[in-house]
């Protein structure tokens, strides 16, 4: 028996047409100007910022717009951001998109902590008391960075991503609206739908575990076992959406308190080298890291049983789990190995470097930290033998 710490911060609102809340909540929070941190793509093509705008409108609520924010956000974009909010005496953040506009917005809040340019605090627990107040409103279901206390920025210059832990950067409020995910495109659906079962599988399998975590991991993978495929059948399911918001949101409360593993690691490392979105990155390690571990992690009888597959035997039910996972990312028409994408085994030390100083490889359940182990798993996936 081990005590444990559980710490979500954040108010949760969840429904149909729950943007209606964001006046109320920035009002709560005494907030009286507003940088909303989003994305051109959001901002151009779709009516979300249209309708956030509207709701901001209606309440007389003042708001600058920062619509710079890209797929894996860079340094500089956070420096941008925070400069602009500072020159217009803004007092509180609204995040609305992906993980990468709910990080960028992280990333402005230890800015207003720390001061400086956001490349200088990369780290664990910089933060000494609340910063600024920050309302995230998410638009894909899958990073779980609404509930999260952490910020992922790519150092585009250095070519890696660097890493902010702190419990103090968890958004004030999360206002999850499946009306917002309507416009996801098939891939992202897929693709962020996946990072939620990543979560959910190694926030069980790490070190870290506790009875919370393990409670929001195993219902969080049901959740996305009956929902995500729903999805992905009919894109205007409204129910399937609100609950993979929902699992999403509980993979990142999981993960928050019990970390992840060398599946991160890796597809951190992908990421920054080949731009693969965050999601496809951790589809094409999940089953691979779930290989590896299997010898050490006989935790996995609980992924195999939020599958609905029962075993009781623990190595059994672990490689049922495995092959659960392989099944479910062929259903949902997803690649299962690197070389499918493009990844290219010479540039399989420079993926070892930085997956071995990834701070998530830390609390996997076998140790890691080693070229050797992370070959072996790239080994692995480049060509899907498990």
């Amino acid at each position: 028996m081990k005590g444990f710490i559980f710490n979500i911060r954040t108010k949760v609102i969840v429904g149909k047409n729950s943007i209606n809340e964001i006046p109320i909540e920035l009002e709560k929070l005494g907030v009286k100007k507003v940088l909303l941190v989003t994305d051109k793509i959001l901002r151009n093509n779709t009516d979300i910022i249209k309708r956030i705008e509207g709701v901001l409108q209606g309440a007389k609520k003042e708001y600058v717009i920062f619509d710079e924010v890209k797929p894996d956000s860079e340094c500089e974009i956070v420096d941008r951001a925070y400069s602009l909010a500072k020159s217009q005496g803004v007092d509180g953040l609204l995040s609305v998109g992906g993980g990468s506009s709910i990080d960028t917005a992280k990333a402005v809040a230890i800015l207003y902590e720390k001061g400086g340019k956001i490349k200088e605090h990369s780290g664990v627990f910089i933060l000494q008391k609340p910063t600024i107040p920050h309302v995230s409103v998410p638009t894909t279901a899958g990073t779980g960075s609404e509930v999260s206390h952490v910020a992922v920025i790519k150092d585009e210059k250095e070519g890696r991503k660097l890493i902010y832990v702190d419990y103090y950067i968890m958004p004030s409020v999360a206002i999850l609206d499946p009306t917002l995910t309507l416009s996801m495109p098939r891939n992202t659906t897929a693709y962020t739908g996946m990072d939620a079962l990543t979560h959910c599988i190694e926030s069980i399998h790490s070190t870290e575990n506790n009875p919370v975590s393990d409670a929001f991991g195993m219902h969080g993978i049901r959740l996305i076992k009956e929902n995500l495929p729903r999805v992905m059948e009919n894109p205007e399911d409204i129910s399937a959406r609100q609950n993979m918001q929902v699992a999403a949101l509980m993979g990142g409360a999981a993960f928050t308190n019990a970390q992840v593993g060398v599946v991160h690691a890796i597809a951190h490392s992908l990421g920054a080298i080949y731009g693969i979105p965050h999601g496809l990155a951790n589809t094409l390690i999940l089953p691979y890291g779930m290989r590896f571990n299997l010898p050490e992690c006989p935790r996995y009888k609980l992924v195999a049983e939020a599958f609905g597959i029962s075993e009781p035997d623990p190595v059994k039910a672990g490689e049922k789990a495995i092959w659960a996972v392989v099944d479910f990312i062929k259903k949902l028409g997803l690649p299962l190995t690197l070389k499918e994408v493009g990844v290219k085994k010479d540039d399989f030390p420079k993926i070892a470097e930085l997956a071995i100083g990834d701070p998530s490889i830390i609390s996997n359940p076998r140790f890691a930290i080693s070229q050797e182990a992370i070959y072996e798993i790239l080994e692995m996936a480049w060509d899907g033998k498990l």
